[in-house]
């Protein structure tokens, strides 16, 4: 090949290579400046799946679903943080205290209170005879003998005509209210010297302390400086006098210990429960073991040793709950890779009757009356509550992300209270929650169940919140819960 003509062939090439490099230093640089801000993509990467980011459902905003109407937004107002360290467990109770003065301090000599007239005494009968004869103007008067004859019989039928009571002629337990009378305290019997108020108990989960705390003062007072490091659930009885501790011991093995205020000495039960729970009335406790051949159920009561198995089964993973009839329930363990069922269970002939079955990460919550399954299933998107009517066998959606166990029946049968996670991420559930590895931020509905609406009580506030271990007092008019980022104890008011 001429000299020439390879000169002229390395200059084309040389040139060619030049605008090569140069368009390609370009569209680098074009480049950069449309990702710069992005985040690189291996930390995007989740080896699990993100699955869905769920808010439209859950999360009350100003866009209103269609199938569930949001009542109210209202704002964090009515969420109270009660205890600073982590708690076992909790339960509402009517305790005792001294009767006040109006100052809210201990009278040394209380004022003179009322008490019913107690008309199984003679000398209470005489003063029903009095008060009948001056509250109807009777004429002839009645004697006031403590018998009660064919005269003092009419005269309470027309007292009780008189205040629109049954007109029975006795004094029963609707008329008896009627007859009271004003004494000195310290003349009635112990008992009667104190007076009933709202209060909650609850074990301190580091030490195992019981403490006490009246809603309307708000002080907390430790009654207990028995020590029982590390509990992890704590259940009381109905009287608040008897907790069963439930603790990991230092050989590895689930122990639970039941302990009575006052009493010398408590009572192991046996070696790794795997399950527990407490009936509604907090009477009696149930509980699941393992041995060779499967699972056994027993039944204890509160202040008694004997135990009674009333459950067999070569499956071993199972949950309990009770409802208001004093009935048991049992769920299997829940994942969202398998379907679940729940049976009830009878007592008498120690056998077990299907109620749901064949749902993806079934989690269940009975009703009081037995009725109804708050239940949720594993979905795409995430957990999903559902009721399911026993007698009736229809399901109802709720429209609504959430666990049963992050909520509580109302007495009413009807309407569930419930700490509701505004964001879900991913669809392992309930798995991951169990497992601690994915925590909610909640905000709180009631649901009525039969027509599915529901009504905000409380939108997050500052401090995150997991609700779970939910429960009422009596007269619903707040709701109590664990949070179980930190274990500490909160209320939320409902009225």
């Amino acid at each position: 090949m001429p000299r020439k003509t390879i000169i002229i062939f390395i200059t084309v090439f040389i040139i060619m290579g030049a605008i090569l490099m140069g368009v390609s230093s370009w569209l680098k640089n074009k480049d950069k400046t449309t990702t710069e801000n992005t985040t690189p993509w291996y930390q995007d990467f989740n080896p699990f799946g993100t699955g869905n980011t769920t808010t439209t459902t859950n999360e009350p905003s100003s866009t209103t679903n269609p199938d569930n109407t949001i009542e109210e937004t209202p704002s964090t107002f009515g969420l109270h943080q009660i205890t600073d360290f982590a708690v076992a467990g909790a339960t509402f109770l009517e305790d005792t205290r001294p009767i006040p003065k109006n100052n809210g301090e201990v009278a040394a000599t209380p004022e003179p209170v009322k008490t019913i007239i107690d008309a199984k005494t003679k000398e209470g009968r005489k003063e029903i005879q009095t008060i009948l004869n001056t509250t109807l103007s009777l004429k002839p008067a009645l004697t006031a003998d403590g018998n009660f004859g064919k005269k003092t019989i009419e005269a309470i039928k027309n007292f009780q005509k008189l205040n629109n009571i049954p007109t029975t002629g006795l004094i029963d337990d609707k008329t008896a209210p009627y007859f009271t009378k004003l004494v000195d305290p310290s003349t009635l019997p112990k008992e009667n010297q104190f007076e009933k108020a709202p209060s909650l108990r609850f074990v301190e989960r580091v030490t195992g302390h019981i403490y006490k705390m009246f809603l309307d003062t708000k002080v907390k007072e430790k009654i207990s400086n028995s020590t029982i490091p590390s509990v992890y659930q704590a259940f009381f009885n109905n009287k608040g006098d008897s907790v069963i501790y439930r603790y990991v011991s230092t050989n590895g093995t689930i122990t639970s210990f039941i302990a009575t205020l006052g009493a010398s000495k408590g009572e192991f039960l046996v070696q790794d429960i795997s399950d527990f729970s407490v009936s509604k009335d907090k009477t009696k406790f149930f509980y699941i073991t393992e041995n060779s051949s499967g699972t056994i159920g027993t039944i204890g009561e509160f202040g008694a040793t004997k135990r009674n198995n009333v459950f067999s089964s070569p499956f071993t993973e199972w949950l309990s709950e009770w409802d208001g009839n004093q009935k048991i329930y049992l769920t299997t363990k829940p994942s969202y890779t398998a379907t679940g069922s729940m049976f009830s269970l009878n007592t008498t002939n120690k056998t077990i009757s299907k109620i749901l079955g064949g749902v993806l990460g079934l989690t269940t919550s009975i009703s009081p009356k037995g009725s109804l399954v708050l239940y949720s299933t594993s979905t795409e998107t995430g957990p999903r509550l559902s009721v399911f009517d026993i007698s009736k066998h229809t399901t109802k959606d709720l429209n609504t992300y959430g666990l049963p166990e992050k909520c509580v029946w109302s007495n009413d049968n009807i309407n569930v209270y419930c700490a509701i996670p505004s964001v879900i991420i991913g669809n392992q559930y309930p798995d991951l929650w169990y497992q601690g590895l994915v925590s909610f931020d909640d905000y709180f509905v009631k649901i009525n169940t039969q027509t599915g609406d529901k009504s905000t009580l409380s939108n997050k506030g500052e401090k995150s919140l997991d609700g779970t271990y939910l429960f009422l007092d009596t007269e619903e008019r707040s709701l109590f819960f664990i949070n179980k980022k930190d274990s500490t104890l909160w209320s939320l008011d409902l009225r």
